[in-house]
C-alpha cells in the first residue's frame, strides 16, 4: 500500500484560516455598506415624495376653499341659525314693538 507523507505547518494553517475569515468580514462589510447607502437614497426619496404630496394637497385644499367661496351663497350655512334668530327678533319688533318685550301687569 502506498502512503503519502502530508505535513501541515500549523503557523500557515492558522494564516490561510484567518486570510479567509478576514476576506468574508471585509466582503460582508461592503455588502452592507451597499445596502444601507441604498436604504438612505431610498428614505430620502419617500420623503421627498411624501413632501411633494403634502404640498400638493395643501394647494388642493386652498383651490377647494378659493371655489368654495366663489360658489357659496351670500349667507354660508352655519351662519344661517344665528341670522335666522336675528330675523325672528326683528319681526317682533316691527309686529309688537317695545311692549311686547314687557310682562303684563293685570291687576
Amino acid at each position: 500500500m502506498i502512503t503519502f507523507d502530508l505535513t501541515i505547518n500549523i503557523f500557515i494553517l492558522l494564516l490561510i484560516v484567518c486570510g479567509s475569515v478576514l476576506t468574508g468580514f471585509l466582503g460582508r462589510q461592503r455588502q452592507l455598506a451597499r445596502k444601507t447607502r441604498q436604504i438612505a437614497e431610498l428614505e430620502r426619496e419617500m420623503i421627498q415624495a411624501h413632501a411633494e404630496l403634502l404640498d400638493m394637497q395643501k394647494e388642493f385644499c386652498e383651490l377647494e376653499a378659493r371655489m368654495k367661496d366663489l360658489t357659496s351663497p351670500v349667507i354660508p350655512m352655519k351662519q344661517a341659525p344665528k341670522e335666522e334668530g336675528l330675523q325672528k327678533k326683528q319681526m317682533e319688533e316691527r309686529k309688537g314693538g317695545l311692549r311686547s318685550d314687557r310682562p303684563n301687569r293685570t291687576a
